[in-house]
């Protein structure tokens, strides 16, 4: 009997301190209809982005053979000419992606990439799953994600 009273007053006392912690305390009104909430009105601004705009418009170059990963800014789908590719010395690891200068994008949604004299090294289908997938040459196996960090 002594057990079944210490573990009764425990889950009551256990009880009453969860209570006060979840959250803001709801005070009936003078009227007795509606209900006031009691919120700290201090703002810190201490929850940042998921993504920053340059990681939204960034891109995550995965080379499945070698295992090479290296992110880039997202290339501009409307861009229909040959831009210059911002790749970074972090492709160096992929015989691939290593060669790619400038890429553009098609018509038909493909994205293709070349070397430093214009020709193409590298061209992508859209993806199932993924942004892109490498479609040329047919030993290129290389997807494009969107990068997360």
């Amino acid at each position: 009997m002594r057990f079944d009273t210490i573990a009764f007053s425990v889950g009551i006392a256990g009880t009453l301190l969860v209570s006060n912690l979840q959250g803001a305390t709801i005070l009936p009104a003078n009227d007795g209809l509606a209900a006031t909430v009691l919120v700290d009105p201090v703002i810190t601004n201490s929850v940042q982005p998921a993504t920053t705009p340059a990681e939204a418009n960034a891109i995550r170059m995965i080379d499945l053979r070698s295992g090479t990963t290296c992110k880039a800014a997202k290339p501009d789908a409307s861009a229909k000419t040959f831009r210059y590719a911002p790749i970074g010395a972090d492709c160096a690891g992929s015989p691939e992606l290593s060669k790619i200068a400038y890429w553009r994008a098609s018509d038909d949604g493909t994205l293709i990439m070349a070397d430093s004299s214009g020709d193409t090294v590298l061209r992508f289908a859209p993806g199932d799953g993924v942004l892109y997938e490498s479609v040329y040459p047919p030993t290129a196996l290389i997807t494009i994600v969107p990068a997360k960090s």
